[in-house]
């Protein structure tokens, strides 16, 4: 391809991308002014996306054949586009492991609650059931695990599964760097949310870390995607591609609590 994949999908829908990325929750998140509450329902749906991001992750691993190497062969061991994969991935899990450790430690310290019921986000899953609360993902966090089922199933390549996983991270990179940009050290200190995303959350997800984790997603991207050989047989992945890219984008739009003027 003449145009890295990664490139031709952020140039697919620009507005979209921004939209998503810059929502009124992700702006009073770096004000400082997201109340617990929401914050709470937010962090509890985020949570249970991680859970099901697991589950994805080992789908896609599966879908990896790591060629056996001759210890007799004088060549140089170079990594192939799939050992790559390979590493990118379990690299993935290590992060999600330490993510969901952040929400349980910061969840404690400041008093939030990862369980609380997803009313921000217009939901019907969470009702009563004789009496009991049930809590469980709302429509559009059940969206994203049904995708992540659908990009990780037998159906689907390993290069599509991959182009959702960077997906996903590529929006949540630019979300919280958007948030991050609109905090102010004058504002800190009287925080709605008692300091948890100034002082713990959006540090993390703002992160050059997590950043270089999201090209290395990219290049695994753009090394399979280099494999393809023909014309037809390219446009024909960008445009699978292509539809998983909206996919995200259009659950990412709405994955974001209302805030209320």
């Amino acid at each position: 391809m003449s145009t890295p994949l990664t490139t031709y999908l952020r140039n697919l829908s620009p507005t979209t991308l921004t939209t998503a990325t810059t929502h009124p929750f992700l702006t009073s998140a770096g004000h400082g002014t997201l109340p617990k509450p929401i914050l709470s329902q937010w962090l509890a749906q985020d949570r249970l996306y991680a859970q099901s991001y697991i589950r994805f992750i080992g789908l896609l691993l599966s879908k990896i054949r790591i060629p056996t190497h001759n210890p007799n062969s004088a060549k140089p061991r170079t990594p192939t586009a799939e050992q790559n994969a390979a590493s990118t991935l379990i690299d993935a899990l290590v992060n999600i492991r330490t993510e969901l450790g952040l929400f349980e430690s910061v969840a404690d310290e400041y008093g939030l609650d990862l369980c609380a019921l997803p009313e921000a986000f217009g939901s019907a899953s969470a009702g009563r059931e004789q009496g009991e609360t049930v809590f469980g993902p709302n429509r559009i966090t059940q969206g994203y695990v049904d995708m992540f089922m659908s990009a990780g199933s037998a159906a689907t390549t390993l290069l599509e599964g991959l182009v959702v996983l960077w997906a996903t991270e590529v929006c949540y990179l630019r979300a919280w760097r958007y948030a991050a940009s609109l905090m102010s050290e004058q504002e800190g200190g009287n925080d709605a949310d008692g300091g948890a995303l100034r002082d713990r959350f959006i540090p993390n997800w703002s992160s050059e870390e997590f950043a270089g984790f999201v090209k290395k997603i990219g290049d695994c991207v753009d090394e399979l995607a280099g494999q393809v050989k023909g014309a037809e047989e390219t446009e024909r992945l960008r445009g699978r591609c292509a539809q998983w890219w909206r996919q995200v984008l259009w659950l990412e739009e709405r994955f974001w609590p209302e805030i209320e003027a």
